[in-house]
């Protein structure tokens, strides 16, 4: 589907402003031209919107981590769109997507597809971003979802408001443009950077790193592995060292009953984790395996002396090459980076690749046999 010119000049203008903002910022604080009224509004506004993304769209929307009154969820799902990062329905339709195909072809913001695409320029192409009635369709029955969803421009225009009235233009620029600079970079370096770099505590079938910088930074979003292997886990810091002030507030509210089932990882639901996950390793490089012989026993028949020795004039024989030709380059390209693929996905070309062997062979049989 086309990417309408609209979408691309608001995309531009979400990533440029806040990054000339920044530029400003910068030049502002070496000239000392910057008041402890605009740092406050940076640093608070900044922690308010990122939970509201933190919490609110990402553990209590997407992955319903807990449950919490009316009130308290409208609050954190207006503070997360005044992050700048979406409309509640989107947000969590293109998250549901990306744990769905996670690091395949599929995922919005795969690093598979390049650093760059994962962390902001997958922004620029339309299909990448999912519909709730296709991966959230039970959000459309939620009203207040819907109700913050719909006025989401009254409250990215407050967000804005709210730091020009305390803090006049220069509030404006910290608390508003530098603000959105780190929350969107801040978000997007989870798709980027916690896909490439880190630790990994648990076998999972994508690419998801635990990366301690960007789980001081990030409200404890950084700890991507841990969450990958138990998305519901309310806590994504799952050892006392790995900071969470995401989970900490979580677990605040729930001590003072404002939230309720709450979703936690016991030791033995993590042991499980474990064997399965080592089980679904080794069915996978078993997989990996037989899919890489079937290719390899393709490209065989593809040379052998008589399929080398087709020509343009044999029409049907020429383009029957060509298509298994094309076709063998492209899943020799798949396999080598099939790392993380899932299951299904990989049975499906192990049965593609035997086909085009079978398809081969019966050509081969017909022509040899004169019918």
């Amino acid at each position: 589907m086309r990417t309408p010119i609209t979408q691309k000049i608001a995309v531009l203008t979400l990533v440029v402003l806040p990054l000339l903002a920044m530029v400003t910022g910068i030049v502002l604080l070496w000239n000392q031209y910057v008041f402890w009224t605009d740092i406050a509004l940076l640093l608070s506004l900044y922690v308010l919107c990122a939970l509201g993304v933190t919490i609110g769209f990402h553990r209590m929307l997407t992955h319903e981590g807990f449950h919490a009154p009316d009130w308290l969820r409208g609050l954190f799902l207006i503070l997360g769109v005044m992050a700048f990062e979406g409309t509640p329905l989107t947000w969590a339709a293109t998250h549901t997507k990306h744990h769905a195909h996670s690091d395949e072809d599929e995922d919005p913001h795969s690093p598979l597809h390049g650093f760059w695409h994962a962390h902001l320029g997958w922004l620029f192409e339309r299909d990448n971003f999912a519909t709730a009635e296709e991966y959230a369709p039970h959000l459309l029955k939620d009203k207040v979802v819907l109700f913050v969803d719909k006025w989401a421009w009254v409250w990215m225009v407050i967000s804005l408001a709210v730091p020009f009235a305390i803090g006049g233009w220069t509030g404006l620029l910290w608390g508003g443009a530098i603000r959105i600079f780190f929350t969107t970079h801040i978000t997007w370096s989870v798709n980027s950077v916690c896909h490439t770099f880190g630790k990994r505590a648990f076998e999972t079938t994508d690419a998801s790193r635990n990366e301690w910088v960007i789980g001081l930074i990030g409200l404890g979003e950084g700890w991507h592995n841990n969450h990958h292997a138990f998305p519901r886990n309310a806590f994504h810091g799952m050892r006392w060292w790995q900071f969470d002030l995401s989970g900490l507030l979580i677990r605040f509210f729930e001590r003072i009953g404002l939230v309720w089932e709450v979703q936690r990882v016991s030791r033995e639901v993590e042991i499980a984790q474990r064997e399965r996950a080592l089980k679904t390793v080794v069915s996978l490089q078993d997989l990996r395996r037989e899919w890489g012989e079937a290719l390899e026993l393709a490209q065989q028949q593809l040379s052998s002396s008589f399929w080398a020795t087709v020509t343009p004039a044999a029409e049907s024989l020429w383009q029957t090459r060509l298509r298994a030709e094309a076709r063998l380059t492209e899943m020799q390209s798949a396999w080598q980076s099939a790392s993380h693929y899932k299951k299904q996905r990989l049975q499906v070309w192990v049965m593609e690749t035997r086909q085009i062997i079978a398809d081969l062979q019966a050509m081969l049989a017909r022509e040899t046999t004169g019918n």
